[in-house]
């Protein structure tokens, strides 16, 4: 900063201005990364959305049973709360499977263990559960222990054909 002091005014200008344009910090440039596999996250996924799906199922039974009781909505009611612990108990052991790449963290479930400061949460939920949210809506998350982003549809790089020309 001295040396900016003891330059002409013209040059200052020009100096701030190259700066200025400089590129955007590497942690805002920084892309998704591949999953060596994918498949096991996406049956995780795939077993949490049917819990999620139940819960729905029996929350919207009991309104209904609320609002007129009957014999229909009960057997609706002892269904979805059968349906939703059978398919948590099956997406708890394939969320607990599926482990980060890098830092062989269990992302789709929280250990207690201090999460990454990157790291995404929604508020009323855990960073576990978000992180499924986030699968379920846009295929990529970002693992809550070391924070690196992940895309479920990008090919890993072993896998990917050389471009025309880039042989």
């Amino acid at each position: 900063m001295s040396r900016l002091k003891s330059l002409p005014g013209a040059m200052k200008q020009e100096i701030t201005r190259s700066t200025e344009d400089l590129p955007q910090s590497r942690e805002k440039i920084l892309r998704a990364r591949s999953l060596p596999s994918s498949r096991p996250f996406t049956v995780a996924v795939c077993f949490s959305a049917l819990h999620y799906f139940g819960l729905i199922t029996t929350a919207t039974a009991f309104i209904l049973f609320f609002i007129e009781p009957s014999e229909i909505a009960t057997k609706v009611i002892m269904g979805g709360l059968a349906f939703s612990a059978v398919t948590w108990l099956l997406a708890f052991f394939k969320r607990r499977r599926a482990l980060c790449p890098l830092c062989k963290g269990t992302p789709l479930i929280n250990s207690g263990a201090l999460a990454h400061a990157r790291a995404v949460r929604y508020i009323p939920l855990n960073h576990g559960v978000s992180s499924t949210l986030s699968i379920i809506a846009s295929q990529t998350f970002r693992c809550m222990y070391c924070g690196s982003d992940f895309d479920l549809l990008k090919t890993p790089s072993h896998r990917r054909t050389p471009m025309d020309g880039d042989e």
